[in-house]
């Protein structure tokens, strides 16, 4: 199948007949290759999306904890500042006070979320600390 030099011409680019069984055994080999290689991708792509959906939910999970913590720790602070500035005009006194405050809510979600995850979502002891008027008859 390599190009003939220039100066012989056999048949204006036609292939010989071995060229021609060659390339013939060439092209049935990858097509089994193929075929072999789709049978096995059918097991391979459920688990690869089973795999991307557990990822997506860790991510997720993650995400919210992370958003949690830190909106706890900025809420409180934020409120401080405010006592502090605003009203009160003491100034590191609320404003230490209220991180405290908020990063401790934000510690007690992040351990809820987690037992949560690891009790499951109906398990009683991951709800709330505080029962709702339901749960109180």
């Amino acid at each position: 199948m390599s190009p003939a030099p220039p100066d012989q011409d056999d048949g204006h680019g036609e292939l010989s007949s071995q060229d021609r069984e060659a390339f013939r055994k060439r092209a049935e080999d990858l097509g089994r290759r193929l075929e072999s290689a789709k049978g096995h991708g059918g097991a391979d792509a459920g688990r690869r999306s089973a795999d991307a959906e557990a990822n997506g939910a860790a991510m997720g999970r993650a995400l919210r904890t992370s958003t949690e913590l830190i909106g706890g720790i900025v809420v409180g602070s934020v409120i401080g500042w405010v006592i502090d500035t605003k009203w009160l005009n003491t100034w590191p006194l609320f404003f230490i006070l209220f991180f405290l405050l908020g990063s401790a809510a934000g510690i007690l979600n992040v351990y809820r979320s987690a037992m949560q995850v690891k009790t499951g979502p109906n398990n009683p002891k991951a709800g709330p600390s505080v029962p709702d008027d339901a749960d109180d008859a």
